[in-house]
């Protein structure tokens, strides 16, 4: 192999490498910025409201027992009164969620948090056995019931942005900040008095309220019998968590319904497991997330991806101009058409912060394809050539902002993609003989086993 053929085709990858770097320095500040928007998301958070989760309500009722209690002390046995405070918890027989949501962007400076606005209400009833199910420990026990409240778990109760409304027994109550129950966590309450005791009761309930989030909305299904109807115009939900509903997605947004029982739930048990542990982490939830459609960074870093591509095939191609049509292209020609290359996505992640990603993505691809498409044509010495180039530069960033928008099959489309720019690149240097260019002194000086067929 001749020097020069060497020492080109380790150039070429040299500059290929150099470049590589470079846009992995401006994928960095592509990751800081984006690191930068979450730490913004996180400050409206503070300033406003974050993710919500929503359980209940739940009846509790304090009572307290008072019975005697045999001891030994010194061999002589000996009669002690023993008062404990207890707690006696209700869950819903059936309770069904239904409302809607509204979405709209919160800003600080450029960046922005997607927030929802909840409207909705939660009604069912309660099935309380008789004398509420609460027997003394001993004959002669007495069991004195306690004002009982009704108990909502909201994760963050800032984010409440209207008075909410429980009517409880065909009455209506007031709620006060707090659970008063360590497990919910943060949320409200409502003194309801004394229940009456003796025969079984079934007792409706209806809570209206207006609520506040970020991104995400979780609910968790504490009741027997759960049902839960949601609506929204977002058009980019994200279904996930324990529960996954039936649900219907189109251009007017979604409409989602689960149905879900304590026999599918070990939601009722775990509640029992964690009264001595605060919040609700460890119960089963159903989540909906408002996904943004083009999240500028993850698409801007996820373009810096074929970056390596996009610069290594337009480098392949100079090279088979020098090869075919017997043009020299000097190593600094190469350099600032790869960093050309590069500060495309510099100028991407920069205009999509103010204008959004597809524009950012037609003004930054448009502004590289002219310039390019300009310098090539000097450098190539045709203004045809310098078109083709221009022509298969603007085909290449159709081509990866299709992927970059198709989500789902990203990796699909890109695996053809590169299928396809290699297919092509065999069929044009099919009859190339290399081992003859590598032998020539000049690398464009290039003749085929008969004629170089494109």
């Amino acid at each position: 192999m001749q020097k020069t053929f060497f020492i080109k085709a380790v150039g070429i990858l040299s500059l290929i490498l150099l470049m590589t770097w470079a846009i992995a320095y401006i994928n960095d500040i592509i990751l800081e910025r984006q690191h930068r928007n979450d730490q913004v998301k996180f400050d409206i958070a503070k300033s406003s409201a974050g993710e919500q989760t929503i359980i209940g309500p739940i009846l509790v009722v304090p009572y307290v027992e008072e019975y005697t209690e045999t001891i030994t002390e010194n061999n002589i046995q000996k009669i002690k009164q023993k008062r404990d405070k207890r707690v006696a918890y209700f869950m819903p027989e059936r309770s069904a969620l239904e409302g809607g949501f509204s979405n709209a962007y919160k800003k600080l400076g450029i960046y922005k948090a997607l927030m929802y606005q909840f409207g909705g209400n939660i009604q069912g009833h309660f099935n309380l056995p008789a004398n509420l199910g609460l027997t003394p420990l001993d004959a002669k026990g007495v069991l004195t019931i306690q004002p009982a409240y009704i108990a909502i778990g909201i994760s963050d109760p800032r984010g409440i942005s209207q008075k909410p409304n429980l009517r409880f027994l065909h009455q209506d109550y007031r709620l006060e900040q707090g659970s008063q129950v360590k497990t919910l966590g943060n949320g409200i309450h409502a003194p309801i008095g004394v229940l009456k005791q003796g025969a079984a009761q079934k007792i409706p309930f209806e809570l209206s309220f207006n609520l506040m989030g970020m991104e995400k909305f979780n609910y968790i299904p504490i009741a027997e019998d759960n049902a839960i109807h949601l609506q929204s115009s977002w058009q980019h939900p994200h279904f996930s968590g324990s529960f996954l509903p039936v649900h219907k997605t189109n251009s007017n947004g979604f409409d989602a319904q689960w149905s879900v029982s304590s026999l599918a739930s070990n939601n009722q048990a775990l509640f029992y497991n964690n009264l001595d542990h605060s919040g609700t982490q460890n119960l089963e939830a159903l989540t909906i997330g408002f996904v943004e459609p083009i999240n500028v960074y993850s698409q801007a870093d996820r373009a810096t991806k074929y970056g390596l591509l996009f610069i290594g095939l337009t480098f392949i191609g100079f090279y088979l101009f020098e090869v075919l049509k017997q043009l020299r292209i000097h190593p600094a020609q190469y350099t600032l058409v790869g960093l050309a290359m590069a500060l495309f996505y510099l100028l991407l992640i920069s205009f999509a912060e103010h204008i959004g990603f597809a524009w950012a993505y037609i003004l930054a691809s448009t502004a590289c394809v002219l310039l390019l498409g300009y310098y090539l044509s000097h450098v190539l010495h045709s203004t045809h050539h310098g078109f083709i180039f221009a022509s298969l530069l603007t085909a290449l960033y159709g081509a990866l902002f299709g992927i970059l928008a198709s989500e789902d099959n990203a990796l699909l489309m890109g695996s053809v993609l590169v299928f396809g720019l290699l297919s092509l690149a065999m069929i044009m240097t099919r009859k190339i003989d290399w081992y003859h260019i590598s032998q020539k002194s000049d690398p464009t000086l290039v003749r085929t086993h008969n004629e170089v067929t494109v």
